[in-house]
C-alpha cells in the first residue's frame, strides 16, 4: 500500500504481532497505535475503512466503522472456520461490511453466518503462470516467521534442524539461506544466529554458512526465489502457500508462545495449521506444532527435511486452481470505491 503511495499514520514495525504471549509485552503500543487509528476513522473526511488480516486490531475499527454507518471492506477477515466463530457476528446480516476471503472453506463459513461475503483470486496464484522456472539451486530456506517475536522463537530450532540436515554428506555442501519477512527483521535474525554461536551451540563455520536475506517485495519475485530453493522449512502462514505454489518442498514447523499453544489446544478445530493441508484437506507439507522440541523432535524434522528435498512433488496447479476467482483485488476495490461516491 505504501508502494502505491499512501502514507502511514502510525509505524507498521509496532503492528505485528503473533499469539496472546506475544499481544501483553506490546499492549500499550498496540494501544497507542489504535487511538490514532480510531481518531483517523472518526473523521468526516473518513468515509470508508479498509481492513487486511490481523482481527485482534482490526475487529475494533470494523465494529467503530459500523457504529458510523461507513462501509467497510475487509481482506482476510478473521478465520472463524478454527476458532472463535463468534466473532462472525459483527459482521452478520450487515449489507455495509464485505468480507473478502481467498479461500472456498471461508466462504462456506461466512456464508452459514449469514455474512456479506464473497471469495476473490489470491494474489500469489495469478502471478505464478508469469515465473520463470529456474534450476534448484544447493540451497535450504528458512522462513521463520513474520512477526519478530515469532521468528525468534523459531530460529534455535530451525538451526539445529539444519545443522542435522548439513551433517548428511548428501548436503554438506549447501547454503542456508533465512528468509526475512521485511527490512527491520533482518538485523535481529543476524542477531539471534550470533547469539546461539556465542552460546556454543553452533560452530563458527556453521554459522558462517548461513545468510539473512530480506523477502522479495512482489509476489513474482518470491515466486523465483521460492522456487530456486532445493527444500524449505518454513513457519505456518501465506508463507507455505507461496512456497507450495512456486514448487518448493517445504517441511512446516513453528514454536508457538504458551499461552496460545494452551488456548489452540482447546480452540482450535482444524486438522492441519498449513494453508496447502487445509485448502487441498491432506497432508501435503509435514507439520511440527510444539513448545518443545527435543532431540528426536529435531531430528525428525532433519529426516523429513533431506525425504522432502530428495523426492519432491508439484501441487502448484492443483492450488491455483483452487485458488482462482472472478474477483481480483482491482475489481473488489473499484465496486468499494463505488459505494463511496
Amino acid at each position: 500500500m505504501q508502494k502505491a503511495g499512501l502514507e502511514p499514520l502510525v509505524a507498521f514495525d509496532t503492528l505485528p504481532v503473533s499469539g496472546f504471549g506475544d499481544v501483553l509485552p506490546r499492549y500499550f503500543k498496540l494501544r497507542r497505535a489504535y487511538k490514532v487509528l480510531e481518531k483517523a476513522l472518526v473523521v468526516k473526511e473518513c468515509v470508508g475503512l479498509v481492513a487486511v488480516d490481523y482481527p485482534g486490531f482490526n475487529m475494533k475499527l470494523v465494529a467503530l466503522a459500523k457504529k458510523l454507518g461507513k462501509p467497510v471492506l475487509y481482506v482476510a477477515p478473521p478465520q472463524i472456520w478454527a476458532w472463535k466463530p463468534q466473532r462472525s457476528k459483527l459482521f452478520a446480516g450487515c449489507a455495509n461490511i464485505r468480507l473478502a476471503t481467498f479461500f472456498d472453506f471461508e466462504v462456506d463459513a461466512y456464508e452459514q453466518a449469514n455474512c456479506n461475503v464473497l471469495k476473490m483470486t489470491h494474489p500469489f496464484a495469478s502471478v505464478v503462470a508469469t515465473c520463470t522456472p529456474r534450476a534448484r539451486k544447493k540451497q535450504i530456506m528458512l522462513l521463520p516467521g513474520s512477526r519478530k517475536s515469532q521468528a525468534l522463537r523459531n530460529m534455535p530450532v530451525f538451526l539445529k534442524s539444519v545443522q542435522r540436515v548439513l551433517q548428511d554428506s548428501r548436503y554438506a555442501d549447501f547454503d542456508v539461506i533465512v528468509v526475512a519477512a521485511r527490512k527491520s527483521l533482518v538485523a535481529a535474525l543476524e542477531n539471534a544466529i550470533s547469539k546461539e554461536r556465542n552460546k556454543g551451540r553452533f560452530s563458527r563455520e556453521f554459522c558462517n554458512r548461513i545468510s539473512v536475506q530480506v523477502s522479495p517485495a512482489t509476489p513474482k519475485e518470491r515466486c523465483e526465489m521460492y522456487g530456486t530453493a532445493a527444500v524449505s522449512l518454513s513457519s505456518p502462514g501465506t508463507a507455505t502457500l507461496e512456497l507450495a505454489l512456486s514448487n518448493c518442498p517445504t517441511v512446516v514447523c513453528t514454536r508457538p508462545d504458551f499461552l496460545t499453544f494452551v488456548l489452540a489446544k482447546r480452540k482450535v478445530k482444524t486438522r492441519y495449521f498449513a494453508l496447502p493441508n487445509l485448502i487441498l484437506k491432506r497432508q501435503l507439507f509435514t507439520e511440527y506444532i510444539s513448545r518443545k522440541f527435543d532431540l528426536a523432535k529435531v531430528e525428525n524434522i532433519a529426516n523429513q527435511i533431506k525425504e522432502s528435498a530428495a523426492q519432491p512433488r508439484s501441487f502448484s496447479g492443483e492450488l491455483q486452481e483452487a485458488l482462482i476467482s472472478d474477483y481480483d483485488s482491482e475489481k473488489l476495490m473499484s465496486e468499494f470505491l463505488v459505494q463511496l461516491v
